[in-house]
């Protein structure tokens, strides 16, 4: 079994059978999707293969949910107005898109990824924590109530009361994947904003239990491990495409509107595979995809992975100045601003397992914004080293005298 990259459609795929014919007893959940759905279905996947570009290490087994940090920055974008507003858009890959058509977006899209399969136990929800010493203003309370269905709660920050409550949210949101996700929160913070994903789905042919067994697993370095192989008894029903170094496989789940995607290396490794990962050659891969029967052999695997911060990776991304103190950060949070606002850390950690019965996946990022420190006293200008010196008149700006000052010690 060669070395693999995988990702679950959840995560880095909307499906897109809209439409198809499904012999399946139990059909899918089908509607066609706006315009807006579209738009933001591609942004999404945009921002997920950018942010595997970004964040993967070919050394490292890795897992995480580029949808839940879009959409955890997201609702954080809502609190800005003007040039900030618009790096967001760029960085989140909303290129077409403004601000009302993305929420509207986030909204039913959200909707529709729930509603598509019934079969299918999928949880996406929001929360919103706040310092309660401030008052958000009315309209962004208002969109992350309806556009993001959050939960808004004032809380007291200086109390450790408040991180379990956000954890117990979390393990809440999440079946009990994802606990104790923080461990503290910044006492300069003013505001955590939080997003969750769960995903639990059946495979269409599960893997039989007896058939798995001990086989090797070959790595990129050219060594191999023993894992425990599943196997299918009989050939499953799964979408293919071949190329000459890589093969494209989609596993599917249930009803078939939820798959795992597969990118098996041929000729080159995991860093031929990275370079090739862009949405136009996905796409093609798609599209070259055929229906096919295979006797299915794959690793059952369980996989934590957590990054602590996420920040230099967002900054490589365009999201810039939202780390920054800078003056004009979330002008839109709150009536009173406590001063400059900027986000400290974005954390995010994902789970999942793959068994003979099918895949459990959970994932939770938050975005953590923080007040940055202020002076305590009046600001220090220190005169000493060489300067110009003029001396003028205020109104018509006109220069009386002009010199310079270089070494005090020779006058």
């Amino acid at each position: 079994m060669r070395t693999f990259l995988f990702y679950s459609a959840l995560f880095l795929i909307v499906a897109s059978c809209v439409g198809q014919e499904n012999p399946e007893e139990n059909l899918p959940n089908l509607r066609a999707l706006s315009h807006y759905e579209k738009e933001l279905s591609k942004s999404s996947q945009a921002f997920a293969l950018d942010f595997f570009q970004q964040v993967s290490d070919p050394n490292e087994n890795q897992f995480y949910s580029p949808y839940s940090v879009q959409l955890a920055l997201a609702m954080a974008m809502n609190g800005n107005v003007d040039e900030i507003l618009e790096e967001y858009l760029e960085a989140l890959r909303f290129e077409n898109l403004d601000i009302e058509d993305a929420n509207r977006a986030a909204l039913e899209l959200t909707q529709y990824l729930k509603d598509v399969d019934r079969k299918v136990k999928l949880n996406i929800a929001n929360g919103i924590w706040y310092d309660r010493n401030l008052n958000v203003k009315v309209p962004f309370k208002e969109r992350m109530e309806h556009y993001y269905q959050a939960n808004i709660d004032a809380a007291d920050f200086t109390s450790p009361q408040v991180v379990r409550n956000i954890n117990d949210w979390i393990d809440r949101q999440t079946e009990g994947l994802i606990k104790d996700m923080l461990d503290s929160i910044s006492p300069d913070a003013v505001m955590l904003l939080v997003n969750a994903i769960y995903f639990k789905a059946e495979w269409k042919s599960q893997f039989d239990r007896n058939l798995t067994t001990k086989k090797p697993f070959k790595l990129s370095n050219g060594g191999n491990v023993q894992v425990d192989m599943m196997r299918t008894k009989e050939a499953a029903s799964i979408r293919a495409s071949y190329g000459v170094d890589n093969s494209y496989l989609e596993i599917p789940y249930s009803t078939g509107q939820y798959s795992m995607g597969i990118i098996l290396p041929e000729n080159v490794g995991l860093e031929g595979i990275k370079e090739e990962l862009i949405l136009s050659n996905l796409e093609t891969w798609r599209e070259n995809s055929h229906e096919t029967s295979a006797i299915l052999e794959m690793p059952k695997f369980k996989m934590s992975y957590k990054v602590e911060n996420l920040n230099n990776d967002l900054i490589a991304m365009g999201l810039k100045t939202p780390f920054e103190g800078h003056p004009r950060n979330f002008s839109e949070l709150f009536e009173q601003q406590p001063g400059p606002l900027k986000i400290s850390r974005v954390v995010h950690e994902a789970i999942i397992e793959v068994d003979e019965k099918g895949t459990e996946a959970a994932a939770a990022t938050v975005v953590e914004i923080v007040v940055t420190s202020m002076p305590s006293g009046p600001r220090v200008i220190s005169i000493d080293r060489p300067f110009v010196f003029f001396i003028q008149e205020k109104a018509s700006g006109a220069i009386l005298f002009m010199g310079q000052l270089v070494n005090p010690g020779e006058l």
